[in-house]
């Protein structure tokens, strides 16, 4: 519903496990902030369309290969 404060919340918990997996994909830190900040971008401008037909952390993980894959 567009809560901004509930979204921080989002962010501190999921910000280290994705940042994590895009340092481990990417194997450069500067790429993996960026990937990672894209990421939470991406994940806020589509979060109306997560219908919860899978855990948030999933949805989420499949964003960030989809980042991290377009950069390639």
């Amino acid at each position: 519903s567009g809560d901004a404060d509930a979204f921080e919340g989002v962010y501190w918990t999921h910000v280290g496990r994705i940042h994590a997996f895009c340092l481990r994909m990417s194997g450069d830190a500067q790429h993996a902030d960026s990937f990672t900040q894209d990421v939470f971008v991406r994940a806020w401008e589509k979060l109306a369309g997560f219908r919860g037909e899978s855990q948030f952390s999933t949805w989420l993980h499949r964003l960030a290969i989809t980042v991290v894959l377009q950069d390639r």
